[in-house]
């Protein structure tokens, strides 16, 4: 693996990390190979230049975020000023929006079924998601909880963003995010009322990854207690 540089991102390159934050690293590699280690707080990336060249080029979020918000650690010939020339914003991002309203509606249907840290933190990423996006529409990207929960109309997305730290009962999560996407999104109307075949199709019709990713730990926890 020939890795090229190393990337801060997220809530310890914007200096608004609290204790508990999680260190996000990404690492840029020159071969093709891609993976994803969490390990405690320690979230690393590894991806293939081309791959973030090509997702700049096509306005990807997660390249977004990387373009306006990552620091350099190790970067000796300029692969993140390269990848900021790339980046161009798209004229809309209505998938990344339907992708977390889908989500979203999962769990507000099944969520009871996740445990309770889960829950919180995929709503959340449902919440954080669909704000990004249209900050991002708007050529002003703001990825920093904080700031999205200042920036919004949106009482459910501030109460979910201001109490992200602390537990909270799963009957009320599901209840505000509910609320956020009828109040915020233009979601099907038949997913309030869809079955877990429906969704899961969906899922994988769209290669909805987070949705699918979650469907794999929700299985995976439930295998647990057998």
């Amino acid at each position: 693996m020939a890795i090229a540089a190393t990337l801060l991102f997220g809530s310890l390159a914007r200096a608004d990390h609290v204790q508990g934050s999680d260190t996000d690293l990404l690492m840029i590699n020159l071969e093709d190979d891609r993976r994803n280690v969490s390990v405690g707080h320690l979230s690393l990336f590894i991806y293939p230049w081309r791959q973030l060249e090509d997702e700049a080029r096509s306005g990807e979020l997660f390249t977004c975020h990387l373009v306006q918000e990552a620091k350099p650690l190790v970067d000796p010939d300029g692969y993140l000023p390269r990848l900021q020339r790339a980046f161009q914003f798209r004229s809309s991002y209505e998938d990344d929006i339907e992708l977390a309203s889908d989500l979203g509606w999962y769990l507000v249907r099944f969520g009871e079924q996740l445990n309770s840290t889960l829950l919180a933190k995929r709503a959340l990423w449902c919440v954080r998601t669909v704000l990004i996006a249209r900050s991002a529409e708007r050529r002003v990207p703001v990825f920093s909880p904080q700031q999205l929960a200042q920036a919004t109309s949106s009482q459910p997305a501030r109460d979910l963003l201001n109490g992200r730290h602390h537990r909270r009962d799963a009957d009320i999560v599901r209840k505000t995010l509910r609320e956020f996407l009828e109040k915020e999104t233009m979601s099907a109307s038949y997913l309030k009322h869809a079955d877990k075949k429906q969704f899961i199709a969906k899922f994988d019709a769209t290669s909805n990854k987070v949705a699918l990713q979650t469907l794999k730990q929700e299985a995976d926890s439930q295998a647990s207690y057998m």
